[in-house]
């Protein structure tokens, strides 16, 4: 067995950290943590839960335009439009938000009022959800719907929908 070189370094090189400079090694770890975890708190919310906070705001602004109207909700909203009719007064509606606001046949003599939120991924994509009965039923106030990543939220199953006003002259 050969004798230990004294100019010898070890393999480690944490093992010849001096005790100044452990401290300064914990407080960067530290710091690094500390921006990391307040990063955290002031991230953007996912944009699932931005969706069922507007649906509920959608929602109420709904149901207060058809308490206005004799129980009658407005009509389908094309694509991410506002819905004729759903003004300022009732809700200050942004088409960036890209939730569709759909109106059809419930299959019971009545109509559905809907929402679909159309954009999870930061994109338009129509999926046509709130036309099937059973999503309706089952994942009618946002939870997730297997096999797709939009989700709807059910204002009315058996609602009294206003007619779709004529198109204005372009």
């Amino acid at each position: 067995m050969k004798p230990r070189d004294p100019q010898h370094r070890s393999a480690n090189p944490l093992a010849r950290l001096k005790a100044w400079e452990w401290w300064a090694l914990g407080l960067i770890l530290a710091l690094c943590l500390g921006l990391a975890l307040r990063a955290l708190q002031t991230r953007e919310p996912h944009p699932v839960e931005v969706f069922l906070e507007r649906a509920q705001q959608i929602d109420e602004a709904a149901r207060r335009f058809a308490a206005d109207h004799n129980g009658a909700f407005p009509p389908d909203g094309i694509i991410t439009r506002r819905p004729a009719g759903l003004s300022d007064r009732y809700i200050k509606w942004d088409d960036a938000w890209l939730i569709d606001f759909e109106a059809g046949p419930n299959g019971k003599g009545g109509h559905y009022v809907c929402l679909e939120f159309t954009a999870p991924r930061g994109r338009h994509e129509y999926r046509g959800l709130c036309a099937k009965p059973e999503l309706r039923e089952r994942h009618g106030q946002g939870q997730a719907i297997p096999g797709t990543e939009n989700r709807i939220w059910v204002i009315e199953e058996n609602a009294r929908v206003m007619p779709q006003p004529p198109p204005k002259d372009s």
